[in-house]
């Protein structure tokens, strides 16, 4: 069988892995964390979205609310009145969604609403991948502070 891992690296340059749990030779707790040995590699298990969105973010996912961590490359609609993204651009009340919290919904709405999306025409994907960068954070901050 696979898991999904962090390969623990020198000076905590971890990478996610997979790796097969035949080749594991022990599992231990090492501060609150499980840990595989196997061989002279040491893989820590992966137990939050939040730990996976340390990875996979430079991968297009982020994590919109504290139980989905999207795919931002796959998302095709946004339902600003539901909060949920969708992965076919025309969805039906059976199609696959995911929910947006608020405070992510403000933000995509408000960043939407600047001039310089509208004009570059920028997809949805690399719209609400903006929002972890330092440039929208300072831009949202003046836009509320004044």
């Amino acid at each position: 069988m696979q898991m999904t891992v962090l390969k623990l690296g020198n000076h905590g340059a971890n990478t996610v892995e997979c790796i097969d749990l035949e080749d594991v030779d022990y599992i231990e707790i090492e501060g609150r964390k499980i840990i595989f040995h196997a061989k002279d590699e040491k893989y820590q298990h992966i137990s939050t979205l939040s730990e996976l969105e340390e990875h996979l973010f430079k991968h297009g996912f982020d994590l919109l609310d504290k139980t989905n961590l999207v795919n931002l490359k796959r998302v095709k609609h946004y339902d600003e009145s539901q909060g949920k993204v969708f992965f076919e651009e025309q969805p039906t009340a059976k199609s696959k969604y995911a929910t947006v919290a608020l405070i992510k919904q403000k933000q995509i709405r408000r960043y939407l609403g600047q001039p310089l999306v509208k004009e570059s025409r920028e997809s949805l994907p690399a719209v609400l991948g903006l929002l972890h960068k330092d440039e929208l954070k300072k831009r949202l901050i003046a836009d509320y502070s004044g």
